[in-house]
């Protein structure tokens, strides 16, 4: 019965662990995915903050938990709403997550005319975060000025 029931313990921990680990594994390939539609939002002319917002909707799906609204809503029909407005008070009056507090998109310009972007977000703790990055091919100096939407 001893021997039973320390199988159980480590069987429990195991599968703990790698669902731990697959959570992360998650978290870091959407944070490639969020620094890449951040990238094509910038390749394009969007400005900063649009390029912030892009990313933050992207990583939805582990953003943690939804601070505003509190009720029960459809989230889909808020994410185009949320990407219209103009400022950050009245975008965190649509959608709001936990760790979109903590998410912090790094446009920088890389060779030429591509932009590099670093997206990173703390994770549970304050002790480790997590970053990803993309580089797109930026197209919009060809047909629009440096400034812009």
């Amino acid at each position: 019965m001893v021997e039973t029931l320390l199988a159980a313990i480590f069987i429990t921990f195991l599968l703990l662990f790698l669902f731990q680990l697959m959570n992360m594994l998650t978290s870091r390939i959407l944070l490639d995915h969020a620094a890449a539609r951040a990238a094509r939002a910038k390749s394009v002319g969007f400005n900063d903050y649009m390029c912030l917002k892009s990313a933050r909707v992207a990583m939805i799906p582990v953003a943690g938990k939804r601070v505003w609204p509190e009720e029960d809503i459809d989230e889909v029909s808020r994410v185009p709403i949320y990407l219209a407005a103009e400022g950050e008070g009245r975008a965190r009056g649509i959608l709001e997550y936990d760790r979109w507090r903590t998410m912090d998109v790094d446009l920088t310009s890389g060779a030429g005319l591509s932009p590099v972007v670093r997206s990173e977000i703390l994770m549970d703790t304050e002790e480790w975060s997590m970053d990803g990055s993309a580089e797109v091919e930026s197209h919009f100096p060809l047909y629009m000025n440096d400034q812009g939407l």
